[in-house]
């Protein structure tokens, strides 16, 4: 059965199904599509492509092109502003601004294991909020998960001696399930998911701070305040793989690439992806579609906050870093994470990239303790200039896109295009 065009693709199986059957009234459209005969007829057309769908496929992969192009853009005008921004800031120490801007750069390149080390839950984590991002919906809990992911690791790497990719699972199942909180009050009470995220953060900060003291085995016997370092444990593969001996360079920033370029994939190539950001979009025309939007909601967080476990778990199952008790405040990763993922507009392969560079200015700015009038307090000036810098992207992504911002994306004079469309007709 060959069809010229999508119309007939449409209308052929009404007119299958409603020739030779006597009824005292015509079914409409929608009664012949609710029936199952319809969706097994819709399952087997083949339709044939005419020179226009060529044509606007053509339009449609050059437009995609263009919104990369721009992003990028955007988010490169962002990191640049932020940078001479903040070494405008170095005028304050004339003297040294040269050994400064020499040190700053010189540290970074030396240390890129550390650069390695600290994007590696970073880039979980923006994921996360990506993820979120694009499904509509603002994912400002990533660091009670981050932190619940990591405890529920910690408790099963110290006390039950499993080996990492057991208590990794732990970690990423712990996370979905806080995160699975404040996804189903969204999808079934419409409660505003930024006020529940924030909430289960504190619950989670104060979960966590009664099992450390309350799990047997979990606290250092030498420092009461802290959890016991995983390299005191014994066990066969308790600690995450690593790829040299200081444990800087990880299976957890293979894990981040590979988890966004899955994301990417399932976002905007699979059907799967579509529904979820067509919730995102809009909640009622997803339903009028046939598209369940409370099962969409769920699934959305109940993925995204799996990346945030999976991260806590990776931070702290290399043996480097412990659990310290705090009651004042929550992991400073889940908020670095969010204009991260701002600055690279939600997109998962953008992310890896802008998760790098503030790595590397984070890991930098190390190298300008001592010198002169500058401290780590100048370092955390730079790279807030640089995240706040990140809500502009936005903007500068729609300069660009109307083509306001480049000569080369600017829109065809108007006269021009009647030209064109004469030429056409």
């Amino acid at each position: 059965m060959s069809l010229k065009n999508v119309n007939d693709a449409l209308n052929a199986p009404l007119a299958y199904l409603d020739g030779g059957v006597k009824r005292k009234r015509r079914l409409n459209r929608w009664e012949y599509r609710s029936r199952p005969e319809y969706r097994l007829l819709t399952s087997s057309l083949h339709v044939n492509e005419s020179p226009r769908s060529k044509e606007e496929r053509k339009e449609h992969n050059a437009f995609f092109a263009k919104s990369m192009l721009i992003t990028v853009l955007s988010s490169g005008v962002c990191i640049v502003l932020g940078l001479i921004l903040g070494f405008l800031l170095m005028l304050m120490d004339p003297a040294n601004i040269g050994l400064g801007i020499r040190s700053f750069f010189q540290y970074g390149f030396q240390n890129l294991e550390r650069v390695v080390y600290t994007a590696g839950p970073l880039l979980l984590c923006a994921l996360s909020i990506g993820f979120c991002y694009k499904c509509g919906l603002f994912n400002i809990g990533a660091p009670g998960q981050y932190m619940i992911g990591g405890m529920v690791a910690l408790i099963g790497a110290v006390n039950l001696q499993l080996p990492w990719y057991v208590t990794a699972l732990m970690g990423i199942v712990s996370g979905a399930v806080i995160g699975s909180i404040p996804g189903i009050l969204k999808a079934y009470f419409n409660v505003n998911e930024v006020i529940t995220s924030i909430m289960v953060n504190w619950i989670v900060l104060f979960l966590n701070n009664f099992m450390l003291f309350n799990v047997p085995g979990l606290l250092d016997p030498n420092n009461p305040n802290r959890s016991i370092n995983l390299n005191s444990v014994h066990g066969n593969d308790i600690c995450l793989p690593s790829f040299s001996t200081n444990r800087y360079l990880n299976v957890t920033i293979v894990f981040g690439v590979i988890l966004a370029i899955v994301l990417f994939v399932v976002l905007f190539k699979t059907t799967f992806g579509y529904r979820l950001r067509a919730v995102g979009f809009s909640r009622d025309a997803a339903d009028y579609a046939g598209i369940s939007s409370k099962r969409n909601i769920i699934l959305s967080f109940v993925i995204a906050v799996a990346l945030s476990g999976l991260a806590g778990a990776c931070y702290y199952l290399l043996g480097n870093s412990v659990y310290v008790y705090n009651r004042t405040s929550v992991a400073q990763t889940g908020f670095d994470a969010i204009p991260i993922a701002l600055l690279a507009n939600n997109n998962p392969l953008g992310i890896i990239f802008t998760t790098f560079i503030i790595s590397f200015i984070q890991v930098s700015g190390i190298g300008l303790q001592g010198i002169g009038t500058y401290n780590d307090t100048f370092t955390d000036i730079m790279v807030a200039i640089i995240l706040y810098g990140s809500a502009f992207a936005v903007l500068m992504n729609n300069i660009f896109l109307r083509g306001a911002g480049l000569p080369f994306l600017r829109r065809k004079k108007k006269g021009h295009d009647q030209k064109e469309a004469t030429k056409n007709d």
